[in-house]
């Protein structure tokens, strides 16, 4: 799953309290927003962001870590999001389902990808705005299944 995770009510808590580091680009009440899904569903997070190769990568991983949400990345492939998905699904066949999180639409992605898509708000492009928010966690529980539900099936 992939996604900003920021909004326009912590950019001005940001600058009122000159918080600096990773925590200045990552609204922490998200990453909550996010880790429920994941206790939910038993989902765990691949980047596909163009953060993953970049020197906040670490420093991502290393909050998201403190939430015990822990990351893959997936290949990078000339910058084809959807050629990168699909990479990485490949290289780990035992992944039954998946969502994808994204602020946009790549060409790249095919009917297939674009079916898993839960767009988010990208902020007027600016990339600061609604961003992560319950409804898109709502819509990863019920794309997904409960862990729970997954469990009970599994027995039968």
């Amino acid at each position: 799953m992939v996604g900003r995770i920021k909004s326009y009510n912590y950019r001005d808590f940001i600058e009122k309290l000159n918080i600096q580091g990773i925590q200045s680009e990552i609204d922490v009440e998200k990453i909550k927003l996010l880790k429920r899904a994941l206790d939910e569903t038993g989902a765990k997070v691949v980047l596909s962001s163009s953060w993953r190769y970049t020197r906040k990568a670490e420093k991502l991983k290393e909050l998201l870590a403190t939430f015990e949400i822990y990351t893959e990345s997936t290949p990078y492939i000339h910058g084809k999001r959807g050629l990168e998905i699909k990479q990485w699904l490949l290289d780990n066949p035992e992944v039954e389902d998946f969502v994808i999180l994204d602020d946009e639409i790549f060409e790249s992605y095919d009917e297939e990808l674009l079916k898993k898509l839960i767009k988010i708000s990208n902020g007027n492009g600016y990339n600061f705005g609604e961003e992560l928010l319950p409804k898109d966690i709502d819509k990863i529980i019920e794309k997904l299944g409960k862990k729970k539900e997954k469990e009970e099936e599994s027995e039968r």
